[in-house]
C-alpha cells in the first residue's frame, strides 16, 4: 500500500531535497543585510524612471466643464481633454489610437470618472 508520509520523510532525508520555507527564510535575510549594509541592487533604467515619475508627481487642477467639452467634443478623436489635464503620455496614445475604437471607449470611461466628482466653488477639479 502506498504511504505518501513515508515517502516525503525518505525523500526529505535525501541529499538533493530543498525546504522553500528555509530557502524564503534566507533569501528575507540576504535581502535585510543587503539594505543593512547599503548595498542593495542597482535598478535598471526602466524602474528609475517610474520610480522619479511617481516621486514627482504633482496632481493637476482644471475646470469640469471644459474637461467635459474637450471630452465629447474632440477627446475621442485626438485625446484633447488628456493634453488638457497634462497627461501627455495618454494623449498620445489617443492619437496613435484614433484610427481604432479604443479612444471612444476609453472617452466613455474618463466620462464616468469625471462626472461623479464634486468640484469645487470655482469649478475645477484635480486628478
Amino acid at each position: 500500500m502506498f504511504n505518501p508520509e513515508k515517502k516525503i520523510d525518505r525523500l526529505r532525508s535525501e541529499s538533493h531535497y530543498v525546504n522553500t520555507e528555509q530557502l524564503i527564510d534566507l533569501e528575507q535575510e540576504l535581502v535585510e543585510a543587503k539594505e543593512a549594509s547599503g548595498v542593495a541592487p542597482k535598478r535598471n533604467a526602466l524602474f528609475r524612471f517610474i520610480d522619479k515619475r511617481i516621486a514627482d508627481y504633482k496632481p493637476k487642477t482644471f475646470s469640469k466643464k471644459k474637461y467635459i467639452a474637450l471630452l465629447w467634443s474632440c477627446g475621442w478623436l485626438c485625446g484633447a481633454h488628456r493634453f488638457y489635464a497634462g497627461k501627455k503620455i495618454t494623449g498620445v496614445l489617443y492619437l496613435l489610437f484614433c484610427w481604432t475604437g479604443i479612444p471612444f471607449a476609453m472617452c466613455v470611461v474618463d466620462w464616468m470618472q469625471v462626472v461623479p466628482m464634486q468640484a469645487d466653488e470655482n469649478g475645477t477639479i484635480t486628478m
